[in-house]
């Protein structure tokens, strides 16, 4: 059910490895890691969005499609805000322990 967790995890800790080989502090390294880690999952349920928008409105075409159709965020099915939100918390409770121990 919670399929986003290990993906923006593992963002955020390639993020973060990335930024240990390149110098940066470990938790600068570790919150742009829990930024990307939830933009990933927060642009993947947008785009899902955007294409059941597509199909139930826009009779298969995006250009039917108003710009701000995928950021309807109450339009979206409890699956995907509970998934996002799960996501999202687990990012951030990576990086405060992360922050906590550094």
């Amino acid at each position: 059910m919670f399929a986003h967790v290990p993906i923006a995890i593992g963002v955020q800790l390639i993020c973060w490895g990335i930024g240990h080989l390149l110098g940066a502090p470990a938790r600068a390294s570790i919150w742009i890691g829990c930024f990307a880690g939830a933009a990933v999952c927060i642009m993947r349920e947008i785009t899902q969005r955007e294409y059941q928008w597509i199909e139930q409105f826009g009779h298969g075409r995006r250009v039917n499609m108003p710009g701000y159709a995928g950021v309807e965020i109450w339009q979206w099915n409890s699956h995907s805000v509970s998934e996002t939100i799960v996501a999202v918390l687990a990012c951030l409770v990576v990086a405060v322990i992360v922050t906590s121990r550094t």
